[in-house]
Formats: C-alpha cells, structure tokens, sequence
C-alpha cells in the first residue's frame, strides 16, 4: 500500500489531475482523503468493470491506469502452497491485465492513454526463496511488452516500473507469506530463507516518497518510457539480467546460502 499511496500522493501534488485510488479496504487509505476512494479486488472481474462504469460516468474519461497492486511470496518453489502460488499469479499478473482490459478500449476510442504496470527488479533476475513471485513479476513484464506493442496504434503507452530496494510494507507482506513446513528439504537454510523476504529493507532503501515522484515525473512524459528502473540496487539487478547464467548462479549460490544446505539422505 506504501508504494501506491506515494503515487497517489505524487499525483495529487500537480495541478489539474483527478486521483482515483482503490483497495480491497477504504479503511486502508487513509491519508488519501484528497482522492476519490473505491474498494476494489482486482481479481473480480465484475468489481472491475463496475469501477470502471462508475469512474467513466463521473469523469468521462480516464488518462492514466497505475496497477501498482500485488502480493509477495517467499518459500522455496518445492515448499509453496499451490493455492498461494495460484493467488499471487492472479494478483501480480492477471489482475493488471484485466485492469488494462477493461481501460484500453475507452483510452483507444479517445485516442490516448498510459498503462503502467509496477514489476519488480526481481522480473529481471529471478532469486532463489521467491521464485513465485519473481516468476509473477517476469510474466507482468512479459504482458507488458506485448501490450506495449499492440495498444500502440491507439495512441496508448504502456510502461514498466521496475522497483527496486524502495521502503515499502513489503518486507511485513513477505515475512507473513513464508512457507517452510517441517518436512522442507532447506530447513537447514531458514536464515536465509527469512532474511530474503525483508532484504529490501533497511537504512539504504531509497525513500518511497522519492521513488514515487521520479516514477510520476517519467509517466507524465510526452513519450514515457518502456521500462523505469529506479531505487536501491535496482541497476545491480538490472545488470544480473544480461549476466551469463553460470555467473548468476555462481553469485546467488552464495548470498541466498544455497552452498550450505545440508542434504540428508536416508
């Protein structure tokens, strides 16, 4: 919610922009009185399109669709629960798809618009102990390059935010999404297990409100860009992206301990 009440904020410090913004719970924005607030899951296809209704009728149009909504998943990929996994993937992928669903034919009919969808770093460089939600994160970005491509005859744009270390409630969300049953093959590892679902945050995150309003600064470009890039280490994973694979093995084997796992055999 952090990340996305900074946008909101950031929005409304300009002239001349009318601010919606939705959660499953109004009661979690507070602060944001300033805009207009409307409960919203974005894996309900029907609270979708009657959001959309209400705003259009409202506002008659709308410019600029933000889904900054998603959940984070820490646990080996062995030990996630299906249910959750399934969950995260509908939140982090197909919920900003049928956002940009339900929006781009109205931006199209007023022949523009600008989509942007909040990845991660983590879409570019898949870590061990959050391969679900990387794998969520790669997919948006995936979705977005296509869309990027296609909705561009209708004068829409359509741009990636790729977060980096940012001081956000994620490390909360993370730390509260952990799977490690008993039965694990890493319960060796625990430490660093748990140590990946806070690792964004500390005294070097780059501050929320700064990140918000270099991501608002570029998306109200004339010509945003396709990709924004920004906050703490977010070049280091950016730069892991075009590394050989071998190399990123090597590095990750060692900052997520996968060199001390201890494996028992029967």
């Amino acid at each position: 919610m952090l990340l996305g009440y900074e946008i909101c904020r950031s929005f409304l410090k300009r002239e001349g922009y009318r601010v919606y913004a939705t959660a499953r719970n109004i009661d979690n924005m507070q602060g944001l009185e300033e805009c207009e607030r409307l409960a919203l899951d974005i894996t309900d296809a029907t609270a979708i399109v009657q959001t959309i209704q209400m705003t259009i009728e409202k506002e008659g149009h709308i410019d600029i669709l933000v889904n900054n909504a998603g959940i984070p998943a820490v646990s080996a990929l062995l030990d996630v629960d299906m249910d959750y996994a399934r969950k995260c993937m509908e939140t982090n992928v197909f919920g900003p798809l049928s956002m940009a669903r339900a929006v781009a034919p109205l931006m199209a009919k007023q022949g523009h618009g600008k989509i942007v969808n909040v990845g991660s770093v983590a879409g570019y460089a898949s870590m061990p102990w959050a391969g679900v939600y990387a794998m969520s994160k790669a997919a948006l970005h995936s979705m977005s390059d296509v869309l990027r491509l296609e909705l561009k005859p209708f004068g829409i744009s359509v741009t990636v935010v790729a977060p980096g270390a940012i001081t956000s409630n994620i490390g909360k969300a993370s730390t509260e999404s952990i799977t490690l049953p008993e039965n694990s093959l890493y319960t060796s590892v625990a430490s660093f297990i748990k140590r990946r679902a806070t690792m964004s945050q500390g005294p070097h995150s780059t501050p929320t409100d700064v990140f918000a309003d270099i991501v608002v600064n570029k998306i109200l470009l004339s010509h945003p860009p396709r990709y924004i890039t920004a906050g703490t280490s977010s070049f280091k994973y950016l730069l892991m992206y075009y590394l050989p694979a071998f190399i990123k093995d090597y590095l990750y084997t060692s900052q997520f301990g996968l060199d001390q796992v201890k494996v028992v055999k029967a």
